[in-house]
């Protein structure tokens, strides 16, 4: 984290020579593929301990959206950008992933399982085509991401279980890669990007997670 914020201070630093700075919105689309682990379910953990749940067979769309700083230097463009991204299971999926691992029970999902994101990333953007308009471009950056989920509830029959925590909350470094393209409109710059994130989650899995991102720097 020191040296994420130590990074910081120096591209805002950067600022003082810098060609020009524009201040941007943005919004995100993202498709999950969080792996989490599932601690136990009132005793009906499988003899194995821990389940492991694959939540990108589980989890649909999720959207968030952001603000973002461009400090544009000679060479290239350092974005400093600040993102939240929230995403639900699908409620069938996640009943049907339950009946799987815990076969022959009326064991049924209820409520929970809510993935929140806040992240802060500082790319750099390369522009690869000098076009005049329409300007393609090659990103990748470093971060933090705070990662929290709400607790799932199951019932079995008509009695209500335990809550289970399929994700802890915690603060892990972020790295990305990806391209897009910067669509200049007078004083104002329309950007579509695609990027893939490398996540890594205490509980020992690293996550892909490809996030399409459009918005405007004025």
């Amino acid at each position: 984290m020191k040296r994420f914020l130590l990074s910081c201070a120096l591209l805002l630093s950067s600022m003082a020579w810098a060609q020009s700075v524009g201040f941007g919105v943005h919004g995100n689309m993202i498709n999950s593929k969080i792996n989490a682990k599932v601690k136990e379910i009132a005793g009906l953990t499988p003899t194995s301990g821990v389940l492991q749940v694959a939540l990108d067979e589980v989890y649909g769309l999720g959207l968030g959206g952001g603000v973002h700083f461009d400090i544009n230097l000679s060479v290239l463009t350092i974005r400093v950008s600040g993102d939240y991204i929230t995403l639900s299971p699908d409620k069938d999926k996640f009943q049907a992933y339950v009946q799987q691992v815990i076969p022959g029970l009326p064991v049924k999902f209820e409520d929970g399982g809510k993935v929140d994101m806040i992240s802060g990333t500082a790319n750099a953007k390369l522009n690869i085509i000098p076009l005049p308009v329409f300007k393609p471009y090659v990103t990748g950056g470093v971060g933090l991401s705070n990662v929290k989920a709400t607790e799932v509830t199951l019932t079995l029959g008509t009695t209500k279980l335990a809550p289970v925590s399929i994700l802890k909350k915690q603060t892990v470094a972020t790295y990305n890669l990806g391209a897009g393209a910067d669509i200049e409109l007078g004083g104002t710059t329309l950007f579509v990007e695609l990027k893939v994130n490398w996540i890594g989650l205490e509980e020992g899995t690293s996550t892909y997670v490809p996030i399409v991102t459009a918005g405007l720097t004025f």
